[in-house]
């Protein structure tokens, strides 16, 4: 099996210097995170994973969407008989 590398760049956690002039934008100072750099490596079988998971999450979803748009234009479909069928309950 082959795997993709996925790197994580490195970023330094030092605080910049404000500037010397007397007003200081919130956008001028920027401070950032440390971390350590990781080296990830996705095999083939946790790409098929993904892709699966993916088609799953979307299969669902288009099924869900189909169902509200067919039960909504069909022709019985009254949304004031609904909504108060469902405060009689």
């Amino acid at each position: 099996m082959s795997a993709l590398p996925i790197v994580i760049p490195e970023i330094s956690a030092t605080q910049t210097r404000r500037s010397p002039r007397p007003t200081v934008r919130a956008a001028d100072v920027r401070p950032s995170i440390a971390t350590a750099p990781t080296s990830w490596k996705l095999t083939d079988r946790g790409i098929a994973a993904i892709m699966v998971l993916a088609a799953v999450i979307l299969t669902a979803a288009l099924t869900v969407i189909g169902i509200t748009a067919v039960r909504v234009t069909g022709a019985d479909y009254d949304a004031s008989s609904q909504a108060s069928q469902q405060a009689r309950h």
